[in-house]
């Protein structure tokens, strides 16, 4: 399986910058299985290791409350409980799951939490890239990037049972949070009940990025970054730039079109980004993408599709979000999308025509974005 990372940042010359400003950074390691960064202009050591402790406390609480793989995260205890159960969850989850629920009912379920079975048939979920990984469930197969799953079992855990989102319940109680799974959030296959299964992995990263961003400005930060993973970041100013803007490099999302395709100026935001070549598997050359569309049950990445979305604005919790739901999109629901939703948040997308084997971007960024890779057609959206 093939992984990278969504967005390139050029690390040497954001730690140099002018000769009058001098960058550090602080990196942490497997919060969200991936690589965290914090940026600043130091001033003063002892205060800044302490705003550091209390970034990697914060990203630790959420990656432990939104984790999979944890047995006593939220989400683990989600998924164990049964239709109709109610589980309470820490404010973390409880915030994820309410961002959550706004894109999946702006997205009409491009977004999708509730997906989480799908995620896991096609062989995305965390315990298929784990050293020791061996099938376990009914529909698991021994090496899921070299054989597609049943059909059966695409039918069954797309069905509105176990997918309907927008019928599990949230509510808040004196200062407690509660999820609700529907009472038919269950559904039965060669003698196993499965119920509904959620992962919100995708949108914690986002979770993280807003809580940390809080944080810095705080504290009076008023230059430099943090990113999770490099798909999802907050950007204050850039302290070598006159005009405090960053330029953030996008990676290319296909080798013919070199190391990064373009790059969007902006500063004190957040972006994210995401796209079928993060993490897919190819088979009878067919692309099989971590993407899932929840409303067909099958992974992006075959035919006409959208490659990669980047979204400026709005909250990156839901940023993340929406960039996964345009990438699920076909061309007419993503364009209708951004331009319904131009005052709330700034996005662009790669369009691949299959019959042309065409790449096109769509663009509601403006000025901000500057495409340069050859063979890369550019439309504005208005």
């Amino acid at each position: 399986m093939k992984k990278t990372a969504a967005i390139l940042i050029c690390c040497v010359l954001l730690l140099t910058g002018c000769a009058r400003t001098q960058l550090a950074k602080y990196d942490d390691y497997m919060i969200f299985g991936t690589q965290v960064r914090w940026v600043y202009v130091p001033s003063d050591g002892a205060r800044e290791e302490a705003l550091h402790h209390a970034i990697a406390a914060c990203a630790e609480e959420i990656d432990g409350a939104l984790s999979l793989s944890g047995k006593d995260s939220d989400v683990s205890r989600l998924n164990n409980a049964d239709a109709g159960e109610r589980v309470e969850v820490s404010a973390v989850t409880y915030r994820a799951l309410t961002d959550a629920r706004q894109v999946y009912l702006e997205t009409n379920g491009a977004y999708n939490p509730a997906a989480g079975l799908l995620v896991d048939l096609w062989g995305f979920s965390p315990r298929h890239t784990a050293a020791d990984y061996r099938p376990t469930m009914p529909y698991d197969r021994a090496q899921p990037e070299r054989e597609l799953p049943s059909e059966a079992y695409v039918s069954l855990f797309s069905s509105s049972n176990l997918t309907d989102f927008g019928a599990v319940e949230l509510s808040e109680e004196n200062g407690r949070y509660f999820v609700t799974k529907p009472q038919t959030a269950f559904a039965e296959y060669g003698g196993v009940r499965y119920t509904m299964q959620f992962n919100l992995g995708g949108i914690g990263k986002g979770n993280c990025v807003d809580a940390v961003y809080d944080l810095l400005r705080a504290d009076g930060q008023t230059a430099g970054y943090y990113t999770v993973g490099g798909s999802s970041m907050a950007l204050l100013s850039d302290p070598s730039a006159a005009d405090g803007m960053w330029e953030v490099s996008l990676n290319a999302p296909r080798t013919q079109f070199g190391v990064s395709y373009g790059s969007v100026c902006v500063r004190d935001t957040v972006l994210s980004v995401s796209g079928d070549y993060e993490q897919y598997y190819e088979l009878d050359g067919v692309r099989y993408s971590h993407i899932i569309d929840p409303r067909t049950g099958t992974p992006v990445g075959e035919g006409s599709h959208v490659v990669c979305a980047t979204v400026v604005g709005g909250s990156a919790a839901m940023g993340d979000a929406r960039a996964t739901a345009i990438v699920a999109m076909d061309l007419a629901e993503a364009l209708s999308y951004l331009a319904a939703n131009r005052d709330a948040f700034g996005a662009a997308f790669i369009w691949y025509d299959a019959a042309s084997d065409r790449y096109t971007v769509y663009s509601g960024l403006g000025d901000m974005l500057s495409v340069t890779a050859e063979g890369l057609a550019v439309e504005a959206v208005v």
